[in-house]
């Protein structure tokens, strides 16, 4: 058979799952919108701990503004505490994460990671007055691949903010630091909802062309709203395939590419018969599974798909040749 009609038959080949792909795909690429927990880290003694009521009025404020922008936020200690004590105090951001990744039930994207710093200091000039010097910080993982998804910190040094009351008792002091550290952390919660926003956008609304008005009928000054372009968060997955000879790898790159949602690939891993990929995509989970089947479909194999997290491992049945 010459070169370009076989080259032709597999292009032909390969169109039914072409097809099938585009045809069943919406006009919105729609990703997976994140899950998030919002979590403390307290490791460092000068930080406020997790069992004092300034860090819950943290929490909340931080919570607020990633609701306000649309986000899922889950409780941590509903989600958490099947597999660790929510109550543990100076945890580390190693902790934070190994604990994030093992939630059952509910799979968690990101991971908001903030630390609170407070301390109050005599003024030198003037014994009578205490100031307060109070920084909070906010950082954002993906928890699945541990990349940065963005940072920001607000800080307030003596003379910025009001100093505390004559007399103030230890209730006087947890309230006021409370509350200067409940507004601090709403600017820095409302920063990384923005940044957040920029890496998973919202479906955006587009109007369409207006009806023309029938006679007697005002001009229509709105319109029906339509969806374009790829939402959601875009997300690395480890694809790794076994048991697939060198042409038949040769296909499954040629689908990968064409999958909706697809941004990039890169091999991390390849041998004669098997081959790792990290492959990053704004398609959900659900659709890159359909996907995966479709293309063992259309490949004409067997295979054994399962995913665990941000791994999809895709095994080919060998059904031995006859010699």
């Amino acid at each position: 058979m010459k070169p370009f009609i076989k080259a032709l038959m597999t292009s032909f080949m390969a169109l039914p799952l072409m097809l099938a792909l585009s045809l069943t795909a919406a006009p919105v690429m729609a990703g997976e919108q994140p899950n998030l927990l919002i979590m403390g880290e307290d490791a460092d003694q000068d930080t406020v701990p997790r069992n004092s009521r300034v860090f819950n009025r943290v929490l909340l404020a931080l919570s607020n503004e990633m609701q306000q922008m649309g986000f899922a936020v889950y409780d941590e200690t509903a989600v958490t505490m099947a597999v660790t004590n929510p109550a543990r105090v100076r945890r580390t951001d190693a902790e934070l994460l190994t604990v994030a990744k093992r939630v059952p039930n509910v799979p968690i994207d990101a991971v908001v990671v903030f630390q609170i710093y407070a301390s109050a200091e005599q003024n030198v000039y003037a014994p009578g007055v205490i100031d307060l010097r109070i920084r909070v910080t906010g950082r954002m993982v993906h928890v699945q691949t541990g990349r940065a998804m963005g940072n920001f910190e607000v800080a307030y040094g003596p003379g910025e903010l009001p100093p505390l009351p004559p007399g103030c008792n230890r209730d006087c002091v947890l309230e006021q630091v409370g509350g200067e550290a409940r507004r601090i952390a709403a600017d820095v919660g409302a920063v990384l909802a923005i940044k957040l926003d920029a890496l998973s956008p919202a479906r955006a609304q587009v109007p369409l062309q207006a009806p023309a008005p029938q006679a007697g009928m005002a001009p229509v000054t709105t319109a029906p709203m339509a969806t374009t372009g790829c939402v959601g968060l875009t997300t690395a997955y480890t694809l790794a395939f076994s048991g697939f000879a060198p042409e038949e790898m040769t296909r499954i790159e040629e689908y990968l590419v064409v999958f909706k949602g697809y941004d990039h690939h890169r091999p991390v891993r390849v041998t004669m018969t098997s081959a790792e990929y990290w492959y990053e995509t704004c398609s959900d989970t659900a659709r890159l599974n359909r996907n995966l089947r479709l293309m063992a479909e259309q490949l004409g194999v067997q295979a054994r798909i399962s995913m665990v997290g941000n791994r999809f491992d895709v095994q080919k049945i060998g059904l031995g040749a006859n010699r």
